[in-house]
């Protein structure tokens, strides 16, 4: 088991958008779940993460900060979710990495819900949601950010 904490990440922290399904982002939001599991995750340290709510959501919602980045079987994921609060049974775990003899568990801290969702669609030209990740430069998330601020019309 390998874990990386904030005190490894260079600064500034670089972003990702995440796709992350709306049951488990709502356990999120209210912070029932302080881990998201992944079953390939980045080389390069992700220090936030910008979450985009599947389907029939289809938004960017908030962003959370990553407090830490842990590699390992199935079984020591399960302990850490218990541990830390997963979120998820430990038959999803289990399914969820079947075939795998690693994944990883990214420990959530700090969550901002945006108060305007923003349509990904409005932004980025042929948009698709990424599969597990996709790092955002800079200016994109500058972008939600100001999209999420700008009061309803």
């Amino acid at each position: 088991m390998i874990t990386h904490t904030r005190s490894l990440f260079p600064t500034p922290p670089n972003v990702a958008l995440i796709s992350i399904r709306p049951n488990f982002v709502e356990k999120i939001l209210a912070g029932e779940k302080r881990l998201e599991f992944r079953r390939n995750w980045a080389v390069k340290p992700v220090g936030i993460l910008v979450i985009y709510s599947t389907a029939p959501i289809k938004r960017i919602v908030a962003t959370v900060d990553v407090v830490g980045v842990t590699k390992g079987s199935p079984t020591a994921l399960w302990e850490i979710a218990q541990e830390k609060g997963g979120g998820v049974t430990r038959k999803l775990i289990y399914d969820y990495f079947t075939g795998k003899k690693n994944g990883y568990a990214i420990e959530i801290g700090n969550v901002f819900e945006f108060d305007l969702h923003v349509d990904p669609k409005k932004l980025f030209r042929n948009f698709i949601p990424p599969q597990s990740f996709k790092y955002l430069h800079l200016e994109d998330y500058n972008m939600i950010i100001d999209k999420s601020l700008k009061r309803r019309a």
